[in-house]
């Protein structure tokens, strides 16, 4: 028979043995708590890392897709855009013949165009294309080259400026420079109308002198806008026509420095 020390010794250490059991139990079941915390925690940054990784690959590869459609867009846009300054210029030297062919340089790139323009745009550029080859076909140069050097225009304030290396208004300085021409052509110059080409010719310039690091392309830039202007204060039809041609002779080299700039 066991005695009642020996039996409640026995009980003692069954209830210490239960306890530590119990203790043991729980840490177990928190360690694993706690690992599946870190197994999950581990799961979420590797997800979060995949997804950081998706995200990027994904605006590389839309931004790389907007940049090609951009430079498609203006490549489009300035190639049509130079059979008009074609077409002006043989439509003040009464060119029959350049000017067909600048016509149907244009036609050849109409259906590529219209698809880059915006609504408004392609509007304006029907009713321009209407109007040019009808002059053409009445032999009335000064209509054709009027509307020539505007359908250079809409093409030209189309152009997704953020993707281009020579910034929209050195075209824009093109076009104040044909416009120039083009009203100084007529049998009546309208002045008031060369005025606000020369004002126009301004501001563009304005926009990218402080990018101009020439000082003689700044120098003979701000003589020629000036030039445009006092012809303009002073009927001066020689004058006119003399600073609209250095106007197109500069902006070929500021062409240039833009160019040589970006590489």
């Amino acid at each position: 028979m066991i005695s009642q020390a020996a039996y409640d010794d026995s009980k003692q250490r069954k209830v210490t043995v239960l306890n530590w059991a119990r203790r043991t139990a729980l840490c177990a079941t928190a360690e694993l708590g706690r690992q599946a915390q870190i197994n999950q925690r581990r799961k979420t940054v590797r997800q979060r890392q995949i997804f950081i990784w998706l995200i990027a690959v994904f605006y590389v590869l839309v931004g790389n897709d907007i940049e090609a459609q951009s430079a498609s867009k203006n490549d489009i846009l300035l190639s049509a855009a130079s059979p008009f300054e074609d077409l002006t210029e043989y439509a003040l030297a009464a060119n029959t013949k350049g000017m067909k062919l600048a016509l149907e340089a244009y036609a050849d790139q109409a259906s590529e165009v219209n698809k880059v323009l915006d609504a408004k745009a392609r509007e304006d550029m029907e009713v321009l294309i209407a109007n040019i080859e009808k002059a053409e076909r009445q032999g009335d140069n000064e209509t054709v080259a009027l509307n020539s050097v505007e359908a250079y225009r809409v093409l030209v304030e189309s152009l997704d400026v953020d993707s281009l290396v020579v910034p929209m208004q050195v075209s824009l300085l093109d076009y104040t420079g044909f416009k120039f021409e083009v009203l100084l052509h007529t049998k009546t110059p309208d002045w008031m109308a060369l005025k606000k080409v020369a004002e126009e010719a301004r501001q563009n310039w304005a926009a990218i002198q402080p990018r101009v690091t020439d000082n003689g392309m700044c120098d003979a830039f701000n003589t020629v806008i000036a030039g445009m202007s006092k012809a303009c204060n002073e009927k001066n039809h020689g004058m006119a026509l003399f600073a609209a041609q250095i106007d197109l002779a500069l902006v070929d080299l500021l062409e240039g420095f833009f160019e040589e700039s970006s590489r």
